[in-house]
């Protein structure tokens, strides 16, 4: 699995998670929904207790590769 830079592997996971998910809908529907959608479900899984580092730019980077390269 790829590197999404959380601070824990089931950070990373879930991040992994929402890669996938824009980089299907990127293939469906353009990047720029895509990466809408990633931004708003990084915002979410940051406001879970211990994911706060989800909207931190690194995060935010590897996420943006993973569905513009796609």
């Amino acid at each position: 699995m790829k590197n999404y830079e959380m601070f824990t592997a089931e950070g990373n996971q879930l991040v992994a998670r929402i890669a996938a998910a824009g980089e299907q809908l990127a293939a469906a529907d353009g990047v720029e929904s895509a990466w809408e959608f990633c931004y708003r479900e990084l915002h979410k899984l940051a406001a879970a207790d211990g994911f706060g580092e989800a909207t931190d730019t690194a995060v935010r980077e590897a996420v943006y590769e993973a569905v513009v390269s796609s």
